[in-house]
């Protein structure tokens, strides 16, 4: 595996993070969990914030390591060179 492909991933997933943030802030942008005395809301609407907000998490985690692993090998290859 190389640098260029690590790069790959981690704009991939700042892609699919910055799609998810913007779906989640242009549709969903109340969505909250509510206490026993609030009213609740739409259970899809529920469903998909929670499901845009993993994909947010899921793809910070995995652009986080990318980077990482992308210095790692560059420090790797220039300590080789």
């Amino acid at each position: 595996m190389s640098v260029g492909t690590v790069l790959k991933l981690f704009v991939l997933a700042l892609a699919v993070f910055a799609v998810a943030f913007a779906l989640r802030r242009a549709f969903l942008w109340d969505v909250a969990p509510v206490s026993w005395d609030q009213e609740p809301q739409s259970l899809w609407a529920l469903g998909a914030a929670f499901l845009l907000r993993s994909l947010e998490n899921i793809a910070a985690v995995v652009a986080g390591l990318a980077l990482i692993v992308a210095g790692v090998m560059r420090l790797i290859r220039r300590r080789a060179a």
